[in-house]
């Protein structure tokens, strides 16, 4: 359980991440538009996996977008990724609200996949 806690804390950050760095000017078009891209896919209701299929419908989401996320931070330039990562640092660990909230809706989708799975199973 730990395991899956520490890494739910680092897609955390890393979603923070991106998120800020969508207002930076420095952030590459094509980044801000993958980013986006990435964020529509995650609540479209088209998948690549159609949710029908049992447990691979409802764990393309859970691979895709953490997938997607990774690779777009290669792709921040170095000096927005830094300023970011600072500002991420500084909000996970001051402002207890933002991280309640993102930590909440990590565990909200989280639960929603499982809930799918079940009924999927069911």
């Amino acid at each position: 359980m730990g395991r899956i806690l520490g890494m739910l804390k680092l897609f955390r950050h890393d979603i923070l991440v991106m998120l800020l760095s969508l207002k930076s000017r420095q952030t590459p078009r094509k980044v801000k538009g993958m980013m986006l891209l990435t964020i529509l896919y995650l609540v479209s209701p088209i998948d690549l996996i159609p949710d029908a299929i049992p447990v691979a419908g409802v764990l393309d989401d859970a691979v895709i977008v953490p997938t997607a996320i990774a690779a777009l931070m290669h792709f921040l330039p170095a000096q927005v990724r830094y300023e970011c990562e600072g500002q991420a640092d500084y909000i996970l660990n001051h402002a207890k609200l933002a991280a309640a909230l993102v930590s909440l809706f990590l565990f909200l989708w989280a639960g929603l996949i499982v809930w799918g799975i079940y009924k999927l199973v069911s």
